[in-house]
């Protein structure tokens, strides 16, 4: 049954993921939120690549439990008992949730997933280049090849960054 929880115990429950929302009776929302967690843990485990990034994957989730549990945690008891529970994915599948206007963010955002995307392929492409290439010459270009996916990251960050101060020099100087 939903309802509004001790509090105590409901901040305590947020900071595992899910927990705090199947303590205030939402199963299915905690249940999807564990599962995200978890499984986002063992996509790092799992890769044993570029694991820095990876690890972006559990942590969003746990902010977002951790905030979500707080907000429902706050809500009234009426408004509670009126809501859903869902599955976190059921909200984002019908695109509403997903839906995005921002042509500049839809660009950056792709960007950046298909910069995510070939940095992970990148371990496949320089096994199979590694044997095409003899040993002694592949000792040799092994450091820069190796590190290829994490300066094309660093370089996209840095020009993420740059666009970020430009963009607010703009804005700046437009509101004047």
């Amino acid at each position: 049954m939903k309802r509004k929880k001790n509090g105590f115990f409901t901040f305590i429950w947020s900071f595992v993921p899910g927990a705090a929302e199947m303590y205030m009776g939402f199963m299915k929302c905690g249940l999807s939120l564990m599962i995200l967690f978890f499984a986002g843990f063992a996509l790092v485990f799992t890769t044993n690549y570029f694991t820095d990034v990876m690890l972006l994957i559990p942590a969003l989730v746990w902010f977002y439990s951790f905030f979500h549990a707080r907000n429902l945690a706050s809500c009234p008891e009426e408004m509670i008992q009126a809501m859903d529970d869902d599955f976190i994915w059921d909200s984002f599948s019908d695109g509403s949730k997903t839906e995005i206007t921002s042509p500049t963010l839809r660009k950056w955002g792709a960007a950046i997933l298909i910069v995510i995307g070939a940095s992970l392929l990148w371990r496949n492409v320089r096994d199979i280049i590694a044997n095409l290439i003899p040993n002694e010459y592949w000792n040799m270009i092994w450091p820069f090849v190796n590190d290829v996916p994490q300066i094309v990251v660093a370089l996209l960050i840095i020009a993420i960054g740059i666009g970020l101060i430009v963009g607010k020099k703009k804005e700046v100087k437009d509101g004047e």
